[in-house]
C-alpha cells in the first residue's frame, strides 16, 4: 500500500482559507479525506467543531464531518 502523502504547513494554510471562504461566503467546495479509505465529497461547510476538529460539509442530500487531520485537499467548485 503506498502511503498517503502529507501536507505541508503552507498548503494546510491554504486549504484553512478556501474552508474559511465556504463558511463566510456559502459556496460549495470539494474535498478529499482519508477514512479507513479516500473519500470525496462537495458542499458547504455549514459547521466547525474545534474541539474535535471537524468541518460539517453540508448538501442537500446530506452532510459528513470530515477530520481536518485527515484533510488531503480542498478546492473551490
Amino acid at each position: 500500500m503506498t502511503p498517503l502523502r502529507s501536507i505541508g504547513s503552507v498548503e494546510l494554510a491554504g486549504l484553512y482559507v478556501i474552508i474559511y471562504d465556504s463558511v463566510l461566503k456559502d459556496f460549495a467546495i470539494a474535498v478529499s479525506w482519508y477514512e479507513e479509505c479516500i473519500r470525496r465529497e462537495w458542499g458547504v461547510v455549514k459547521n466547525m467543531d474545534r474541539d474535535e476538529r471537524k468541518i460539517k460539509l453540508t448538501r442537500d442530500d446530506g452532510c459528513w464531518w470530515v477530520p481536518i487531520d485527515n484533510l488531503l485537499q480542498v478546492e473551490r467548485v
